[in-house]
């Protein structure tokens, strides 16, 4: 189903702007028609404010996507004084991609809990009132850090899954958070002649990967 809005504005050009910033979207995304070109009235007695519908051209855009983009926008408005967010989405994933920045270390932190705590809060804030798209994750990228990092998680997977070839002794992968734990197992996944077990360690979630009895 198309996403549109409809707003007002003193011009049929302060509407349709109006609406970009709703949908968090460029003028060149949306169709615009105009509902009411508005009158200014005579020495302002019978004005009226102009009124269109935007229409996303997008129709892979779900609610829940644009209200993410819009919320993310608007908290990355008060840290950071230039960035850009581009807005992707599949059947269970929302993709926000910040752009354009150089407060990338500020927006990572440490070990990337910065963007853990983003995607948390921007998740929540689009959730509400959502009329498409609400089972959806939100995923928070920024220049291509999160997809860098996956890659040396899958490498130093596939390196240890070599190692216990070899040696045919089980080799842990050490602690991991839960979504470099997701990347390895995806990589695992699609690995033979190893089997894999998670363990707890000193109060950290480990990956110990051993030979496979089957080969």
């Amino acid at each position: 189903m198309a996403i549109s809005i409809e707003k007002e504005g003193k011009t049929v050009s302060d509407a349709t702007i109006s609406a970009c910033e709703a949908l968090g979207v460029a003028r060149s995304e949306i169709e615009v028609e105009v509902l009411d070109e508005g009158s200014r009235g005579v020495f302002g007695i019978g004005s009226r404010n102009a009124r269109v519908r935007a229409t996303l051209k997008n129709q892979n855009l779900s609610d829940k996507g644009l209200k993410s983009k819009k919320a993310l926008e608007d908290i990355l408005g008060y840290l950071i004084p230039t960035f850009q967010v581009g807005l992707r989405e599949n059947q269970d994933r929302i993709r926000l991609e910040i752009r354009d920045t150089n407060d990338k270390g500020l927006l990572i932190g440490r070990r990337g809990e910065m963007i853990k705590s983003l995607e948390y809060l921007v998740g929540k804030i689009a959730a509400r009132d959502c009329e498409t798209g609400k089972e959806k994750r939100v995923s928070i990228d920024i220049d291509g850090y999160k997809s860098k990092k996956d890659n040396k998680i899958s490498d130093l997977v596939r390196e240890t899954i070599e190692k216990v070839r070899k040696t045919k002794k089980p080799v842990s992968l050490g602690p991991l958070s839960a979504a470099d734990r997701r990347t390895a197992y995806l990589t695992l996944k699609r690995e033979r002649g190893v089997s894999y077990e998670t363990k707890i360690e000193n109060d950290e979630k480990t990956i110990i990967i051993t030979p496979s009895s089957r080969g």
